[in-house]
């Protein structure tokens, strides 16, 4: 876990909402492969660049679980054109409570901060992924075929976000573009985490809650 992670895990505990790790079932490839969604799954990976049939798919455990939800900190390296590629898929509609607008925004907004995060070495490329998507352009291009690992990064994005629809397991994703309200003045999560405001556990799960969908 990165630090930011860490702190977000904490400021929960801190604020009494119980959290675990590793119990909630993640998407797995043989049961995207026999669902129904399966076909516009392989779309979206086509569409990114994808050159393997059926689509590979390798995913770890989720960021933290509190109070049975499983919930992913996005940070700069997940908001680029890759991202909001897959954001345009169909199946966001069966995901009411989904901040697709929000996702979308911070893409377009915010894709020089993954640039400048992202640019070099394993965040760029790696084998395994050009295996996937080819080889990239040079580092910082993104124009050609850009960069395999941040196209990997939104199709594994995409792909646990259908979580819910595979297990109805809840799913929240928090960016640290979010904002939330403490004591009348406003925050972004990044901002939360990297001061480690441990009066902002109240405020962070009420904008979980807002994001779990239901049936």
């Amino acid at each position: 876990m990165g630090k930011r992670e860490d702190t977000f895990g904490y400021i929960l505990e801190y604020s009494g909402y119980r959290t675990s790790s590793g119990f909630l079932q993640y998407p797995k490839k043989e049961d995207l492969y026999n669902s129904e969604f399966n076909d516009e799954v392989q779309s979206v990976y086509d569409e990114l660049g994808g050159l393997l049939s059926p689509f590979p798919l390798n995913l770890r455990k989720w960021d933290i679980e509190v109070e049975d939800i499983a919930v992913e900190l996005d940070e700069l390296l997940h908001f680029n054109r890759y991202r909001l590629s897959t954001l345009s898929s169909p199946l966001y509609k069966k995901l009411k409570n989904f901040p697709v607008k929000e996702y979308k925004s911070y893409c377009e907004t915010y894709e020089p901060k993954c640039l400048s995060a992202g640019a070099y070495g394993g965040k760029w490329s790696n084998n395994s992924c050009e295996k996937q998507f080819g080889v990239g352009s040079t580092p910082g291009v993104l124009s050609g075929n850009g960069s395999p690992r941040w196209k990997q990064r939104a199709f594994y994005d995409f792909v646990k976000d259908l979580t819910p629809l595979l297990y109805d397991i809840p799913l929240v994703r928090v960016s640290i573009w979010d904002e939330i309200n403490i004591s009348g003045a406003t925050y972004n999560i990044g901002q939360v985490l990297d001061n480690e405001m441990l009066d902002s556990g109240s405020s962070i799960m009420k904008l979980i809650k807002t994001r779990v969908d239901t049936w």
